[in-house]
């Protein structure tokens, strides 16, 4: 005769279900908490990605007016032809200049402004790390160009004085643009060395050396097992189980 064992003494996977429902839920505050953290970390960046999109537009307009002064320059200015020629080629040469290196601040402006956010935007995971980067990368080259076809149109200027007009009235003239010329160079170097930050003192969004942000948030690949393993275990329960384990909540 076959004798059942007394209900006490019955195995149950209660406490083996209960413990099962609590790792889930362990990984699950672990999960929101991760996405939390990254959400954050991204708006941090995204502050960085905002103040040199900003930067690029307000120099791209700039730019282009100096490349509209440097066409009208070459196609509109007449030339007189007893002027020295040494004079009429340096004039040519620095006009031409300008409108390239104002064109090139213009082209890598306006595209750093419009791609840079579209990668961070629509991107995979950390592209926003990757965008702000790359902007600052090119940002710097682009304010370079700009400074030189700056000074390009003063030497611009003078060189037009020295070939339109006689010495003594390009004479003048040169005076003034040499004294505007330290001016700005005076106003730079003070401007610069006022607001300058070096570089092992700069902060950024980053929150590790490579600039990684949203990876270092990303779990490891053994979580990711047990993560898996967890929700097979989860999925052969019996259904009667799983409603017993999901009714309190």
């Amino acid at each position: 005769v076959q004798h059942n064992p007394p209900l006490a003494a019955r195995p149950t996977s209660l406490p083996v279900c209960d413990l099962l429902l609590r790792s889930l839920m362990l990984y699950a505050d672990k999960n929101a908490l991760r996405t939390q953290l990254k959400v954050q970390m991204l708006r941090i960046r995204e502050k960085e990605l905002m103040y040199y999109t900003n930067n690029c537009l307000s120099i791209s307009t700039s730019a282009a007016l100096l490349a509209g002064f440097a066409w009208y320059g070459l196609t509109e200015v007449p030339f007189d032809e007893q002027a020295d020629a040494l004079t009429q080629t340096s004039y040519l040469v620095v006009t031409t200049l300008i409108m390239g290196l104002e064109l090139l601040t213009v082209v890598n402006a306006t595209l750093c402004a419009i791609l840079g956010p579209g990668l961070a935007l629509r991107g995979p995971d950390g592209s926003m790390a990757t965008a702000v980067n790359g902007m600052m990368t090119h940002y710097k080259f682009t304010l370079m160009c700009f400074a030189t076809g700056l000074i390009c149109f003063m030497l611009s200027a003078l060189l037009y004085g020295w070939m339109q007009f006689d010495w003594t009235l390009a004479m003048p003239m040169t005076v003034l643009i040499c004294y505007f010329l330290f001016k700005i160079f005076h106003y730079f170097v003070r401007i610069y060395r006022r607001f300058r930050l070096a570089p092992d003192h700069v902060i950024t969004g980053a929150f590790n050396a490579e600039g990684q942000s949203a990876e270092a948030a990303a779990p490891s690949e053994t979580e990711l097992a047990e993560q898996r393993q967890l929700q097979e275990q989860y999925a052969n329960l019996p259904e009667a189980v799983r409603a017993n384990m999901a009714g309190p909540s």
